[in-house]
């Protein structure tokens, strides 16, 4: 039963060029990794960004770069956008950081709402902002978007059953997740954790939400099926 969930995860495939950048001399040291995209290399960009994000603005550059990235009309401009509004109001990685910190113990709209204004997002928009604290501790808290919300909406029912938590159908009331879908995020944070323990005890291997995440996101973009677990 786990076997379409193994195959869903072990086809991830997000390859991203930091390289292509096209500001990245002004960051020495970063910008420099052609990411494969698989679940290994994946992970190994999240190490990347947790070891530098505490001390370095440069990391969200990179992770804004890197979730833009399958938008090529908006990646260049968007990432210019948060690098200027952090550049002018002198925003502190540490700062940052320490908030990502309190949205991943305590998630609310308050802490996405902070998160949003030191990375200087000002539009209501959901998948960029928590793309960070996703990144930052992956074994808590999966990434949300536009495929993963369909599939919720989709196969909500089915994949209820059992489940002490339960999936709640985003609204996509537009061409992107805003805050009127923020509790559906709640509730797939509570399933993905949940899901994640189910699967580490079918499977003997360890799976993290973001694992979850990822195998969702797979299947959705790919047609894949995920049965329903027990």
């Amino acid at each position: 039963m786990p076997d379409t969930w193994r195959n869903a995860l072990s086809r991830y495939w997000y390859p991203v060029n930091l390289r292509t950048y096209h500001r990245a001399r002004e960051f020495p040291g970063f910008f420099e990794h052609v990411i494969q995209g698989d679940r290994e290399s994946t992970i190994s960009f999240e190490d990347h960004f947790r070891e530098r994000a505490p001390v370095s603005i440069a990391a969200y550059l990179e992770v804004a770069y890197w979730k833009l990235y399958s938008q090529p009309p908006r990646r260049q401009k968007g990432t210019d956008r948060i690098a200027d509004a952090m550049s002018q109001r002198s925003i502190q990685p540490q700062r940052i950081w320490q908030e990502i910190g309190s949205f991943v113990a305590n998630p609310s709209m308050t802490g996405l709402e902070d998160i949003r204004r030191l990375i200087g997002i000002t539009s209501p928009v959901l998948a960029l902002a928590l793309t960070f604290p996703a990144l930052a501790a992956p074994q808590e808290l999966p990434m949300v978007d536009r495929q993963v919300a369909e599939w919720v909406t989709n196969n909500h029912v089915a994949h209820n059953k059992g489940r002490q938590y339960s999936l709640l159908p985003f609204n996509m009331r537009g061409t992107s997740l805003q805050d009127n879908d923020f509790r559906s995020y709640l509730h797939w944070v509570l399933w993905c954790r949940e899901t994640a323990q189910v699967l580490s005890g079918l499977t003997g291997v360890g799976w993290r939400p973001r694992d979850v995440e990822m195998a969702v996101f797979t299947a959705q973009r790919s047609g894949m099926p995920l049965d329903v677990l027990p």
